[in-house]
């Protein structure tokens, strides 16, 4: 039993409230899960051509070293410290070949420790182990501003509880799944998908999500098409949230065996495991369409503020 939750707003004005209403959405979800909590938040895109990458390092790591190691394969423009973690903001318009997985493989064999975190123009993905209030006070979560993102709360069923194993989880550029759920045909799908050159750093089962989603938007899919082929190729009992630049969407397995419930508002959408959590939302619109989504059903929102195209995202590398 885990705890999921995402917003979408569609009032510009509103982006300022985001870490503070994701934050406020997964506080009453924590006794679905108290081993640990993470959010993805999309904030205002760096230029083209640059990229955000955000890593997590255990106690002692060198990151001068880790800095240096970076700047062999790509210039750094700059580096922002948040408590155990680095953001750097890196430069892909150089003449340089850059594909995320295999600097996320070459990475996690120079630097063991090191987890990456997110890499995207806007994602920023914290993991905390422990109560929410870990995560909220350890980045300061309630100041972050952005026009969407998801958030998770787990309680570990079938891995370890580390940062690594934490949601959200991520394998390309701006791309985030949160997971409340089983997959049950986990170990034949990671097997195809790891032939496939898809990258696993974990046990944790929600991995093969994100990866399947982004091995199918490798092959030309639309979003909408890679879910369509989801609900058929992976078994088991999940609702899962999945965000990129300019969409969020919300999948429930065709036996609706995990709860969500959906609230829609002229202002904001957003989603949550339990309808109390909605009742946190900063200026809570009773005469809102709230709704339980059917089995099997899958629900895709836009962005209100269109975010780097995946053209330009396509011309960068995935």
């Amino acid at each position: 039993m885990c705890g999921i939750a995402g917003i979408i707003y569609r009032d510009e004005s509103l982006a300022g409230n985001l870490g503070a209403d994701l934050a406020a959405l997964i506080q009453p979800l924590e006794s679905r899960g108290p081993d640990s909590s993470g959010i993805a938040l999309y904030s205002r895109p760096v230029a083209a051509g640059q990229v955000k990458l955000v890593l997590r390092g255990e106690a002692g790591v060198d990151w001068g070293a880790v800095q240096d190691w970076i700047e062999q394969a790509v210039p750094v423009l700059d580096t922002h410290v948040t408590s155990d973690d680095r953001r750097f903001i890196l430069d892909l318009t150089q003449d340089l070949p850059f594909q995320a997985n295999e600097f996320r493989r070459a990475l996690r064999a120079a630097f063991p420790t090191l987890h990456m975190m997110s890499l995207g123009q806007g994602l920023e993905i914290y993991k905390e182990v422990g109560a929410v209030d870990n995560l909220i006070q350890k980045y300061g979560l309630t100041t972050f501003q952005g026009t969407h993102g998801i958030a998770h709360t787990r309680m570990a069923t079938e891995s370890v509880v580390d940062i690594d194993h934490c949601h959200p989880f991520t394998t390309n550029f701006d791309l985030a799944i949160v997971h409340n759920g089983q997959i049950s045909n986990y170990y034949r799908l990671r097997f195809q998908l790891e032939r496939a050159g898809m990258v696993f750093e974990t046990h944790n089962d929600s991995e093969t999500i994100v990866n399947y989603i982004h091995y199918q938007l490798l092959q030309g899919k639309s979003l909408e098409e890679s879910l369509e082929a989801l609900l058929h190729d992976i078994d088991g009992t999940y609702t899962f949230l999945v965000a990129t630049p300019d969409k969020v969407a919300l999948v429930r397995d065709k036996f609706a065996a995990k709860p969500a419930v959906i609230y829609e508002a002229a202002d904001k959408v957003a989603i949550a495991s339990e309808y109390r959590a909605l009742l946190q939302l900063s200026n809570f619109d009773s005469t809102a369409l709230i709704r339980e989504p059917d089995a099997g059903e899958i629900n895709i929102w836009p962005v209100a503020t269109p975010a780097q195209t995946a053209a330009q995202l396509s011309a960068i590398g995935r």
